[in-house]
């Protein structure tokens, strides 16, 4: 028997939406999710508030600003030791390339810290090096291209239930991300998607995944 509870709201306030032009956008979420099991109960309960600025420099680039600071919970009735309250502080800023309307180039910085207020008080620093390139094609063709550079500056237990969560996925040290993208519509009710994804820890072997799906629109 499984009991499921949801509730989110979602704010913003915008000045200048979408007008690249000193458009600035705060933003507060907050969600709770509740879990009725019968080995116990689980809640999860997040709060983040977000501002985000976006200016266009002469014709060519594009200047992003992201701040972030958010409050996750869990509590469970009977694993403490997934218990966790993490609050996070985020930074990124972001330039754009747009040379036309077909390419655009992007380069950012991600600066993230996380810290644990329970049990083991696990803390992580997170620094984010990021590249993107994006290409719509005029025969409907659209692929993207990312790679990232993660260091995680972690203290505690990686390989726990809480370092996990923190750890987003990804292992203590550096860590690095990449993803290909292609995306061609056919006809009017056929599209090809083709996926492929790969990463590469410290002391880990390389993981490559792929997928590639034909999708019909009637």
């Amino acid at each position: 028997i499984q009991t499921i509870l949801n509730f989110s709201i979602r704010n913003s306030l915008y000045f200048n939406r979408g007008q690249q032009k000193y458009s600035t956008t705060y933003t507060y979420g907050t969600s709770e999710n509740k879990q009725q099991f019968l080995i116990g109960n689980q809640e999860v309960d997040t709060k983040n508030h977000q501002v985000e600025f976006v200016h266009r420099v002469g014709k060519f680039w594009l200047i992003d600003l992201l701040g972030k600071i958010s409050d996750n919970d869990l509590q469970t009735e009977n694993f403490a030791n997934r218990n966790y309250e993490i609050d996070e502080f985020e930074v990124r800023p972001k330039i754009s390339y747009e040379a036309n309307s077909n390419h655009r180039f992007s380069a950012f910085y991600q600066l993230k810290n996380k810290e644990n207020q329970l049990q083991d008080f696990e803390e992580l620093r997170q620094q984010k090096l990021g590249i993107e390139y994006f290409y719509t094609g005029k025969e409907k063709a659209q692929f993207n291209a990312t790679f990232n550079a993660f260091f995680n500056d972690f203290t505690g237990d990686s390989n726990s239930p809480v370092g996990f969560q923190m750890l987003e996925g990804l292992q203590a040290g550096t860590n690095y991300t990449w993803t290909l993208l292609w995306n061609q519509k056919l006809n009017s009710f056929l599209n090809l998607n083709i996926n492929y994804r790969g990463r590469k820890s410290e002391n880990v072997r390389t993981i490559h995944t792929g997928s590639v799906q034909l999708r019909a629109v009637f």
